[in-house]
């Protein structure tokens, strides 16, 4: 799958803002492609339009101006399947509660399974697959969604998008809520899912769970791409890299941090040489 923007623009104001008192961000000009086995993170600040162009990626919000193609077709075609794109790409909201409607764990998640016209069997065996996936117990089946913790909200949410075995997963800081364990849980399974040749795009103002994981980064400013390049390429310690993140408001990970440190230091090359004698001794060993 490659799904395009070009010269996307969007306004609130164009469509009727979802109430009174919403922020109202814009995009402007938007030209990018993403294909299935990419691993992209969009980062920017508050307001940026973050959120609003993750809506549009399976057809939720519609351009002002532009075109978003599929494949080459265009999404918003009165003869194209909405529908069915929906299925193959995943999204995922910032809150679960957008998401979670039906009494129970089993049947939120049985929910798009069904839908798909599937056996009762083979939803079922889809709704406990996509369950522990996400690391929760089998018990959480009979709970009702909207008793439960966010964390577990978020992960009953996922779950209910991982039964439709999409081919691309969108979402929109989806380690928000979770313990540091199931902060691991959402990195493996994330690591899992791009192994399996499948795309990921996610929103997240988590710079260190970015920086390990992402292929790529698209930064927001303003509704407008100010940046498209590799972690590495963004968190780079050269000026324009420092301005860059310093006009966004992005924060710099941590272990970026420490390795421009180093550098300063003129102790990285030393560290490294150390590291390198270390494994060789190891591998000796061994």
């Amino acid at each position: 799958m490659t799904i395009s923007f070009l010269d996307v623009c969007f306004a609130y104001e164009n469509f009727g803002s979802p109430s009174p008192n919403a922020p109202r961000p814009q995009l402007r000009e938007l030209n990018f492609q993403i294909s299935a086995h990419e691993f992209v993170a969009i980062v920017g600040r508050s307001g940026s339009g973050k959120s609003t162009l993750l809506q549009m990626f399976n057809g939720l919000l519609p351009p002002a101006r532009g075109e978003i193609l599929v494949e080459g077709q265009n999404i918003h075609a009165k003869s194209y399947d909405l529908a069915a794109l929906r299925r193959r790409i995943g999204l995922v909201f910032q809150f679960p509660e957008m998401q979670l409607f039906a009494a129970t764990v089993r049947e939120d998640i049985g929910f798009a399974p069904e839908q798909q016209k599937l056996s009762v069997a083979e939803i079922e065996k889809r709704t406990r697959q996509a369950l522990a996936q996400t690391g929760l117990p089998e018990k959480f089946l009979a709970r009702n969604p909207l008793t439960l913790s966010e964390g577990e909200k978020r992960r009953v949410a996922f779950a209910g998008i991982l039964a439709m075995q999409p081919e691309m997963l969108v979402l929109d800081e989806p380690t928000a809520s979770l313990d540091a364990a199931g902060v691991d849980e959402a990195k493996a399974l994330f690591r899992q899912w791009h192994c399996s040749d499948k795309g990921i795009v996610i929103i997240s103002h988590d710079a260190d769970l970015v920086a390990e994981l992402a292929q790529r980064v698209l930064v927001l400013h303003e509704g407008a791409i100010i940046f498209d390049g590799s972690p590495q390429e963004l968190w780079s310690d050269e000026p324009e890299g420092r301005a860059l993140c310093a006009r966004a408001g992005l924060a710099t990970p941590r272990a970026t941090r420490l390795q421009h440190l180093l550098a300063r230091r003129g102790w990285e090359k030393f560290i490294a040489f150390h590291a390198l004698l270390f494994y060789c001794q190891a591998a000796f060993i061994s």
